[in-house]
């Protein structure tokens, strides 16, 4: 939370201004997660560009992001368990 200048307590709203994906994928890490970005991408097998790129809505995702993400949001530690298992077979 955060203190206005009239002293009243305001939220702070990390997805305000994203819409879209951006604001979905956004919303998952921070507040359900509660993870960095650079966290978010190491346990899930993404690089950091990525995640920060699409937070941001530098480029629009791909169909296989999208289904990475919707994925996290139904199941992330299975889906943290497959990053590790496909890191340790195929680096």
């Amino acid at each position: 939370m955060e203190y206005g200048w009239s002293g009243r307590t305001t939220v702070y709203d990390p997805g305000l201004g994203k819409k879209g994906f951006a604001r979905d994928l956004l919303l998952l890490r921070f507040r359900r997660l509660r993870l960095t970005q650079a966290r978010f991408a190491d346990r899930f097998g993404l690089s950091f560009g990525a995640v920060k790129d699409q937070e941001q809505s530098r480029v629009a995702p791909s169909r296989a992001m999208k289904v990475l993400v919707a994925a996290i949001e139904m199941d992330p530690e299975f889906m943290a368990r497959a990053a590790a298992e496909a890191s340790r077979r195929w680096g």
